[in-house]
């Protein structure tokens, strides 16, 4: 697949699932990336993903929230079957302080889930 815009928006974070529909649209990127894990209810989950497909923006899901290769390998398989793509963003938080990702566990995962196809 073919973009013609860099820019990949996240859907966490704002105030509302409108203001952050809004913010999406009129950020002009053509990827929205979304996380199974930061879903909080049923109810607000059905709605935040009609805003997101009404969006019409192609949706890369990742892994964030994710502490160790297990969970990471765990979560990028149910997105892939949740969203049927091997197009995954990885995300592994090393330090819980600042966020910074632990690059040899997600290299570790990396190598795993290509060997599993993706």
């Amino acid at each position: 697949e073919t973009f013609s815009n860099r820019l990949l928006i996240g859907s966490a974070l704002y105030p509302s699932p409108k203001i952050m529909q809004q913010s999406i649209v009129a950020a002009g990127s053509q990827i929205v990336t979304v996380s199974l894990r930061r879903q909080n209810s049923v109810a607000a989950g059905e709605d935040f993903w009609q805003l997101i497909k009404d969006t019409g923006l192609t949706v890369l899901p990742n892994t964030a929230g994710c502490h160790s290769v297990k969970e990471v390998v765990t979560l990028a398989k149910m997105c892939r079957e949740v969203f049927a793509t091997d197009w995954i963003k990885l995300e592994l938080i090393g330090d819980e302080y600042n966020l910074q990702p632990d690059p040899i566990a997600l290299l570790e995962a990396t190598e795993i889930l290509l060997n599993d196809g993706f």
